[in-house]
């Protein structure tokens, strides 16, 4: 194997490829990039065996053939090297050769056989979704996948596409995110249902980033895989099992009271009073609300902080208290100028005359204008 390649264009595509390489992997072959070379340029490929990556990046190939380096020193060896084409060329005993002008590297690699094959990607059973709308959603959501949770099928997002309609869920048991957009594709038999990984969502935002309006990606389902095709590049991943929660039944159906607050003067407002929240309960803020302001205050042993902000209310006084991050994250990606907080709210078939404090039922914010996108937070409250 031997070929030439410019230093920005190797870097570009290891870039784009190393996030799926595991820091700590179990195996070490996974630790490593797969290079091949092809008439068509330099493919590279990352493997955690549950997440596959591959690129084409341009390249004069004078040798074909393959290789796995260590994915680590190769991405940091590339970012030193100058502004200059760069020469590989494949050695005895799997070392490889790297020249980029007064710069020599030599570096030992494996062989292409021990590392784990790609999925097989049917392309002609792919939908094709605008890229730069699912980027947008797939950032709107993915904060609110859990961490934590045992429960497998809450470590990536729901992923629903209906006749004329995209679907993105994920939460985390004390929050929750769903965004739901017009598409104009319909999926094969009528509807695609899948849970996918949180760090196969975050490579596909990453691969999205740059896309224009126009621009297009590829995604489809087979058995429990799901593939999305961007670009040059080919993300496949395996499928979350389980039984998605039923996001439905934590979703009201109407609100009690409702306020529009300016994003800006929340997210800054929500920073400052939770300096002084205490982190063993959940940096809690308290919020407020009584005729013509918002109160957002905490206390804790150190001191205590408050703001009030100006909105438009004449009802009754109530108060609730959400995690400050959790408030922070959602007001980072919304996305609009202003947001409308929801509290009290009902759910279907709710009694209404039930006696509830509002403090103890769970907030909803959303964009305002929400135009055609159904965004919708519902974050848990704290007990103050």
């Amino acid at each position: 194997m031997e070929f030439v390649i410019k230093k920005q264009d190797l870097v570009r595509e290891l870039q784009t490829v190393t996030g799926v390489v595991e820091k700590r992997a179990t195996i070490p072959i996974l630790a490593n990039l797969l290079l091949e070379t092809k008439n068509d340029g330099l493919q590279v490929g990352a493997s955690d065996l549950e997440i596959t990556i591959r690129g084409t990046a341009p390249a004069k190939v004078k040798k074909e053939g393959s290789v796995t380096l260590p994915a680590a020193k190769l991405h940091e060896i590339a970012r030193s090297l100058p502004d200059a084409d760069v020469t590989f060329k494949l050695m005895d005993r799997f070392q490889v050769a790297i020249q980029c002008e007064r710069t020599r590297y030599r570096i030992a690699g494996q062989a292409r056989d021990d590392f784990p094959n790609f999925p097989e990607v049917d392309f002609d059973k792919g939908i094709k979704l605008p890229g730069r709308l699912l980027h947008g959603m797939i950032e709107r959501v993915a904060f609110a996948i859990t961490t934590e949770d045992p429960r497998y099928s809450l470590n990536g997002a729901l992923v629903l596409l209906e006749k004329g309609k995209l679907t993105l869920v994920a939460t985390d048991g004390h929050r929750l995110a769903y965004i739901s957009q017009p598409v104009d594709v319909e999926a094969p038999g009528g509807e695609l249902k899948a849970i996918v990984p949180r760090k196969a969502l975050a490579e596909v935002a990453k691969l999205t980033a740059d896309l224009d309006e126009k621009d297009e990606l590829t995604f489809g389902k087979s058995d429990n895989q799901i593939f999305f095709g961007v670009g040059r590049h080919v993300l496949t991943s395996s499928l979350l099992e389980g039984n998605f929660p039923r996001y439905e039944n934590v979703m009201p159906e109407s609100c009690g009271t409702s306020i529009s607050v300016p994003t800006d003067d929340l997210t800054h407002a929500v920073k400052r009073v939770s300096l002084l929240a205490s982190d063993r309960y959940g940096r809690a803020v308290s919020l407020k609300l009584s005729s013509g302001k918002l109160d957002l205050s905490s206390k804790t042993e150190m001191g205590d902080a408050e703001e009030s902000l100006e909105v438009t209310y004449d009802g009754q006084e109530m108060a609730i208290g959400f995690n400050a991050r959790y408030l922070l994250d959602y007001l980072a990606v919304v996305g609009s100028s202003t947001v409308q907080l929801d509290l009290n709210p009902v759910k279907k078939g709710e009694d209404e005359s039930k006696k509830v404090d509002p403090g103890d039922k769970p907030g909803q914010l959303r964009p305002e204008p929400s135009g055609n996108l159904d965004y919708r937070y519902i974050v848990m409250p704290m007990h103050l």
